[in-house]
């Protein structure tokens, strides 16, 4: 039996809000066109920081799709808004879901 995680990545961004905004909005259809995901939030905490979760199958899908990411072109602009110095990166176990 997988299961399922959640991939929590805490970061600030660098530019406008609203670039980094149609940046993520890009990558996100090819986000959900890979193996075992299942939902994407993207939050802000406060001016400039922010949360990424991305719920997935099991840990496997979740790597998967980390090592194929900068594949994609979409990837480029939204990686280029991250201030990498600040990013965290955790995934948890998601013990209920609803």
């Amino acid at each position: 039996m997988t299961t399922p995680v959640l991939e929590i990545a805490e970061f600030r961004t660098t530019g406008e809000t609203s670039d980094f905004v149609a940046a993520a909005e890009a990558i996100t259809p090819w986000l959900a066109a890979q193996p075992g995901f299942r939902a994407r939030r993207l939050a802000e905490i406060e001016e400039g920081v922010w949360i990424d979760c991305v719920e997935w199958d099991d840990i496997e899908s979740a790597k998967s799709a980390a090592d194929r990411i900068l594949e994609t072109d979409a990837a480029a602009a939204f990686m280029a808004r991250i201030d990498f110095s600040s990013l965290t990166m955790r995934h948890a176990r998601i013990v209920i879901s609803r």
